[in-house]
């Protein structure tokens, strides 16, 4: 959750929230609200994709380090471009206070490029950064929106909904599920440590969740009452690892370093390059039963390899404190 300390999010919120402006203008805003005119599932009115300044970098292994921008309202953007509708494509979505710049951000694309993928990163640093918490929360729904019709330009193009991979961290989790909520028959959505501030006991309408897409896998990491991610089973499948809500070798950080949240998409993009697997897995009801469960040997592992064929639930797993983390 970056460098801000949860309390300082949560005041920022209570006091600019009052503030917000009483409309925005967005062809489909009013998928985003329910009957009554209020925004659904955030008390904060979610801002213009022109405010939020969404933008989507296209990286192949033709161009795996200069970035190609794409523009779904420009056809010619991704015609002459290097997106090559045949192969997978995979999104990368940033949380909240962060960018697509970031390192590991660019240590995943560049693993997946490896992998002879599409990968379209979402940039939405301006409406990700408010010091308003609950503002950027609230653009989430935008974003997600955005990103669908993203698909759909894409889909037009020869691509098909199956062959989209949607891969979010904290916020972008969330932002993943709503894309994945906006088209049907969308392949994969992954969330990576779904942000748990102001989504805690809300319903499936307001988080990612297996109605999203054909597979939704999650992976939990700092789910702990006082940590940033949500702890709720939300996919097909949802993998705890070292229990999901602390992680080994985080001990005596605090939220706003952001080792345990951070955790999960190390453990991600390790998945991709890496030949040891985050295996094996035990399907449990909790950490505590941990020792106690049967490794059922077809268990899935956690990460790039999870397949949906390999069963549906709870799955809890052990690594190791420092990279390499796959025991």
């Amino acid at each position: 959750m970056g460098t801000l300390s949860l309390a300082v999010v949560f005041l920022a919120a209570a006091i600019i929230q009052a503030c917000q402006a009483d409309s925005v203008q967005y062809d489909d805003l009013d998928r985003l609200y329910y009957g009554d005119g209020s925004p659904v599932c955030h008390h904060t009115k979610p801002e213009s994709p022109d405010a939020i300044v969404i933008r989507y970098w296209l990286y192949t292994n033709n161009n795996k380090y200069s970035a190609q921008e794409l523009e779904r309202n420009d056809a010619s953007s991704i015609t002459d471009s290097n997106f090559q509708s045949s192969r997978d494509t995979k999104f990368i979505i940033h949380g909240y206070s962060s960018n697509y710049e970031r390192s590991w951000a660019q240590d995943m694309k560049n693993a997946l490029v490896d992998k002879n993928t599409n990968v379209i990163m979402v940039d939405w640093e301006e409406g990700a950064g408010r010091y308003n918490y609950a503002q950027s929360r609230a653009n989430t729904r935008v974003v997600g929106l955005d990103i669908g019709k993203l698909i759909d330009v894409l889909k037009g193009k020869g691509a098909s909904y199956g062959s989209m991979h949607i891969i979010g961290h904290s916020l972008g989790a969330h932002t993943a599920g709503y894309a994945g909520e906006s088209v049907s028959g969308i392949g994969r959505l992954t969330g990576l440590d779904p942000a748990g501030a102001e989504f805690t006991g809300y319903g499936s309408e307001c988080t990612i969740d297996k109605s999203d897409a054909t597979f939704v896998d999650i992976i939990h990491t700092d789910g702990e009452f006082t940590g940033a991610g949500l702890l709720d089973q939300l996919g097909h499948q949802d993998f705890y690892p070292n229990g999901g809500e602390s992680q080994a070798g985080c001990e005596g950080t605090s939220v706003a370093e952001g080792c345990d949240h951070s955790r999960a998409y190390y453990f991600f993009t390790e998945s991709i390059s890496s030949s040891c697997n985050f295996s094996p897995t035990k399907k449990c009801t909790n950490w505590s039963s941990y020792p106690n469960c049967d490794n059922c040997g077809t268990c899935p592992e956690m990460g790039y390899g999870a397949l949906q064929s390999k069963g549906e639930g709870a799955y809890y797993l052990t690594t190791n404190d420092e990279s390499p983390y796959c025991e």
